[in-house]
């Protein structure tokens, strides 16, 4: 990348006519008392004018965004992903026009560019093709926000909240508190799940297999003002129980209700498994237990006996 660099600021002045070796020698002998930078038309003073434009710039665009994530847009009622995307795209707009005005300054026209861009062709044909795709999905996951900062993704195995959206790649903070750190492009190229967008409802579910002899009905009472005491379950969708299966082990009897987020499926569904085998406890009712069968084979002619063990 530092190669292709030096390449391309040196092909932005060889339409002055001056070679890559004669440009070094123009720095070497430079003037600083002359209007001109050897054969090259550049003046010293230009140069200087152009670094400080590009600090001032740089440094303005910083306190703007400083400005704008911190005072100005916590004062609306944008969510805190579209605050984030907004204040990337100021920086990447403050950058772009920040280096036109150093390019105005230097009196770089369009036409010397031109070499600059086909620089860039042969370093992107030679192994850049995946950090400009990256960039590219960078800015459209600013743009379209099909994931924001704030959601709770899953990608490729890696599941956790997006932290950050960079140039080249997003920070995903897993339940550990790690983070990982994944290119853009997979998000536009891959399936991406996102748990938390649109405002999703969470889902608590409870699975009980209960013996052949439980009242079903009185399961059924219990789960339901289980769910429906509980601070965190929505009262509308209301919450369900369904007789789900029957088998030679018990029956199955499945309990579900929502809640506002996704993220309180986990505290919300630990609470109503306390509370729903404290009662159960209460009234005697155990949970059926996996039951296996034993062959135990005597010997030669005597017929196999089997015995139920109950582990």
């Amino acid at each position: 990348r530092t190669l292709l660099l030096l390449t391309a600021v040196l092909l932005v002045f060889l339409p002055s006519g001056s070679s890559p070796g004669e440009l070094l020698a123009s720095f070497a002998q430079m003037d600083v008392t002359s209007k001109s930078l050897g054969n090259l038309n550049i003046v010293p003073r230009d140069i200087l004018v152009a670094l400080i434009c590009l600090v001032v710039g740089l440094l303005s665009v910083r306190v703007l965004k400083e400005w704008f994530g911190e005072r100005l847009l916590p004062e609306t009622n944008m969510d805190e992903g579209m605050q984030a995307s907004l204040v990337t795209l100021i920086g990447y707009i403050g950058f772009v026009l920040v280096v036109a005005v150093v390019m105005s300054t230097l009196n770089i026209s369009l036409t010397n560019l031109t070499w600059v861009v086909s620089a860039l062709s042969v370093g992107i044909g030679f192994g850049l093709q995946a950090i400009v795709q990256n960039f590219i999905s960078g800015l459209i996951l600013l743009t379209e926000r099909p994931v924001k900062v704030g959601d709770w993704v899953s990608l490729a195995g890696v599941e956790g909240d997006i932290r950050r959206i960079n140039v080249r790649a997003t920070e995903i903070q897993m339940s550990d508190r790690s983070t990982v750190i994944v290119p853009n492009s997979q998000f536009i190229t891959q399936n991406v799940r996102n748990v938390t967008m649109g405002n999703a409802l969470g889902v608590v579910g409870i699975t009980l297999t209960l013996p052949l002899e439980t009242d079903v009905l009185q399961i059924r009472e219990l789960l339901l003002q289980a769910f429906t005491e509980h601070e965190a379950i929505l009262d509308a969708p209301a919450p369900s129980v369904t007789f789900k299966d029957l088998t030679n082990t018990g029956v199955i009897i499945s309990a579900s209700g929502y809640v506002n987020s996704p993220r309180s499926v986990g505290g919300a569904r630990s609470d109503l498994l306390f509370t729903v085998l404290g009662r159960l406890r209460e009234l005697g009712i155990a949970l059926s237990a996996p039951q296996s069968m034993v062959l135990i084979n005597e010997g030669p002619g005597k017929e196999a006996t089997d015995e139920s063990v109950t582990p």
